[in-house]
């Protein structure tokens, strides 16, 4: 597919039409389309753009869930790191964790070392399946030396060590969602972004259609499908509400969840938990620490991320944080480690997010923020007599594998078992490239940094962008980012093979270009330029597509910028 032109699919009835390419829609769209299903995934925006861009990017199994004692939770979410560092391994890695540890209570490290070799059997199986270099360690320890040398200015004399345990860093979110949206395409899905879903169609109590409306060509059209899915997140219960009769499936309670991005590489080997001065109380915890824990999640050598914080939205309330947000939460950070020392300026972006929480009346402080623990699936067949049609109400990043496994479960009992199996993958053999004339072209040296930083920006995929800069050496060889890097052909490979459509989609999404920081002004006008040239924008367009970048970045960004 190419997004030069409007988008065009086979016109066939779909088993299956998915709202919303979060990380749930987008996991939703590739597991049914690998069953054998005939899946339309559609998009507002861009895929994976709103909640599920907010992450401090670690893929967790669980382990948090001890003091829960919810086993199945913890399962769920062992299944669902392996399944994403097996799919894609080039993206998910082993991150070393460390929590310090002081007396010898709930803290202690006798009771973590107890609560590790518990965990460790419950996830006996975690690298089943996983390449060498993916492979999960077993939890230890660390002596008291030990934690202060990692965590240096550490200010507390009740340490006594840390607790070591081993889960995943997705380095690029976004780029692992794409990838599963890229592999349902490949499978035979079709791929809307920028097209909304206006409203479902029935004949009697089922399900027959969705009608959508297409925001580049301005056009309406429908979608014969068998069932809905409903994967818009935030926005799933205003969509049903848009469709008589349909109650919501939240509790209408909503937080924004923050993570700030420093400048800064604070922790070099691990990520640390720091507890928050703050009390909070965890109203489901069987086994109550008394805190929330800060993480601090190093990141492309020059980044620390540091999250999560919380805030009650009230209704209407879009969640963008401000100035004094981000000066509030720099605050609580120096008070949990003072060594660290930041200031505002130290902040070169933030990821942030909408999630389901549960009514709580009595909350005074953010920090009491109650989060909805399980993601839920309705099927509003059997609650509201509309046949074929589901929702999700999902809550995890991490356990959207063991979600869509659900889902699909479910449309075997909706729609029926599906037509193909398993769903055939449509791979269009390519003649192979002679690497020796881009060799003669571009330089060894050049070849040889250009293909490593393919190989492990997009695994597999590597030589389908490849090809891309065949066709152009000299000009799309060039690093458009040193820094990030980037180069040419792969902006032109984003708007060719991946939907690319506005600045901010290869700025945020197809690359990590502007995921720590914003681009300076010459990479911004650099990638501008190839987007134009590809996509015939006129110099206004343009200038438009380069304001859009900055915005995001408010009120990071200075007033020149615009």
């Amino acid at each position: 597919m190419t997004d030069k032109t409007p988008h065009t699919f086979d016109t066939r009835p779909f088993d299956v039409a998915v709202i919303g390419a979060g990380i749930h829609g987008a996991l939703v769209s590739h597991q049914a389309t690998r069953a054998g299903y005939r899946v339309a995934l559609v998009e507002k925006d861009d895929f994976g753009a709103a909640t599920s861009a907010n992450s401090l990017k670690i893929i967790h199994g669980g382990i948090r869930y001890l003091q829960h004692l919810n086993f199945t939770r913890m399962r769920d979410s062992i299944r669902s790191r392996r399944a994403m560092m097996r799919f894609a391994p080039h993206l998910v890695t082993p991150l070393a964790c460390l929590m310090p540890t002081s007396g010898h209570g709930i803290k202690g490290r006798e009771t973590m070392r107890f609560a590790f070799w518990l965990y460790d059997r419950i996830a006996a199986d975690r690298n089943r399946g996983l390449p060498p270099a993916n492979r999960l360690p077993t939890g230890g320890a660390l002596s008291e030396e030990e934690c202060i040398a990692a965590i240096p200015g550490l200010e507390n004399p009740t340490i006594n060590g840390a607790a070591l345990w081993h889960d995943a860093l997705a380095v690029n979110t976004e780029r692992l969602l794409l990838e599963y949206v890229l592999e349902a395409r490949s499978y035979g899905a079709a791929t809307l972004n920028y097209t909304e879903a206006v409203a479902l169609e029935k004949t009697g109590d089922r399900v027959t259609g969705l009608i959508i409306y297409d925001r580049r060509t301005h056009k309406t059209s429908t979608l014969a499908t068998r069932a809905i899915v409903n994967a818009a997140g935030p926005w799933a219960d205003r969509w049903l509400q848009d469709q008589s009769g349909i109650a919501a499936i939240s509790s209408g309670s909503w937080a924004r969840a923050m993570n700030l991005v420093v400048h800064r590489p604070l922790f070099d080997k691990y990520a640390v938990g720091l507890e928050g001065a703050r009390p909070y109380n965890d109203s489901d915890a069987v086994i109550k620490r008394g805190a929330r824990l800060f993480f601090f999640v190093p990141w492309r050598q020059h980044f620390t991320m540091i999250g999560t914080d919380y805030r009650q939205l009230a209704a209407g309330e879009d969640g963008k944080p401000t100035r004094d947000e981000l000066e509030k939460m720099i605050a609580e950070i120096n008070n949990i480690y003072p060594a660290a020392a930041l200031t505002y300026d130290d902040i070169s972006f933030y990821h942030w997010g909408i999630l389901p929480c549960r009514e709580d009346p009595s909350a005074q402080e953010d920090d009491t923020v109650q989060l909805a623990k399980e993601s839920q699936i309705i099927d509003h067949g059997a609650r509201d007599g509309v046949h074929g049609l589901l929702s999700i109400n999902g809550v995890k990043y991490t356990t959207a594998p063991v979600v869509a496994e659900k889902v699909v479960a479910m449309l075997q009992k909706v729609v029926g078992e599906a037509p193909e199996r398993p769903g055939s993958y449509h791979y269009q053999r390519l003649p192979l490239l002679d690497h020796a004339i881009l060799v003669r072209k571009i330089g060894a040296e050049h070849y040889n940094s250009i293909r490593c930083h393919l190989e492990q920006r997009y695994g597999e995929r590597w030589r389908q962008v490849m090809r891309v800069l065949y066709a152009a050496p000299e000009q799309l060889s060039r690093w458009v980012c040193p820094d990030t890097p980037l180069t040419g052909a792969e902006i032109v490979y984003f708007i060719e093979h991946e939907q690319a459509v506005h600045l901010t989609d290869v700025v945020l999404r197809r690359s990590p270009m502007g995921s720590a920081s914003c681009p300076s002004a010459s990479a911004l006008e650099a990638a501008a330029a190839i987007m134009a040239k590809q996509l015939s924008w006129d110099d206004a367009t343009t200038e438009g597509e380069i304001k859009a970048v900055y915005r995001l970045y408010e009120p990071l960004t200075r007033g020149d910028h615009h």
